[in-house]
């Protein structure tokens, strides 16, 4: 079984010890090292790259955010997040969404395209996958980015995209209540 990464449970502490509160567990990506790590009153995030490539120079990166206060549903998350794209895009597509559950909480994922960012010049091919927990909107990205492309044409291996796959598949949102969690 694979590992779960300490720095990336994010847990919310609810204010009243009578509240539950809930943590989500991401699977650990051996080789990889954490560039950004904030936590503030909005929320959490922490960005992981390969250790061979720099914040400035790279070509995957995984992005684990939790926003509070944020009442959107997944499906409404995921919809969002292909309009915000088109925006900064010369021309972006996606795929159509999945939604379902993961512990309970509504979840989702949803391929997104951008064959150019309008910004850097360079292309991305995200896939995003969105946790509706009680107390956050839990947001896992995984990021490919290189040379401008064609948005119809997916520029990852489909093993590639296999394996970011079976990673989102491995996140659980645990509740303090759920004794299989703690």
């Amino acid at each position: 079984m694979r590992g779960f990464l300490g720095a990336l449970v994010f847990g919310l502490c609810a204010a009243s010890a009578a509240q539950a509160s809930e943590r989500l567990q991401v699977p650990e990506l051996p080789g990889w090292k954490m560039v950004v790590s904030v936590t503030d009153r909005a929320g959490e995030t922490s960005e992981l790259i390969p250790e061979s490539e720099t914040n400035e120079r790279w070509t995957r990166r995984a992005t684990i955010q939790a926003f509070r206060g944020v009442p959107l549903s997944a499906a409404a998350f995921l919809e969002q997040v292909v309009q915000k794209t088109a925006e900064v895009c010369d021309s972006a597509t996606a795929g159509p969404s999945s939604l379902g559950k993961v512990s309970g909480a509504e979840a989702g994922t949803r391929t997104v395209a951008c064959g150019r960012y309008k910004g850097d010049g360079k292309g991305s091919f995200t896939l995003h996958y969105v946790v509706r927990g009680r107390e956050a909107l839990y947001v896992i990205s995984r990021i490919w980015r290189g040379e401008p492309f064609n948005p119809a044409a997916m520029p990852i291996a489909n093993s590639e995209l296999a394996e970011w796959t079976d990673y989102v598949n491995a996140i659980v949102l645990c509740d303090s209540r759920d004794q299989s969690c703690r």
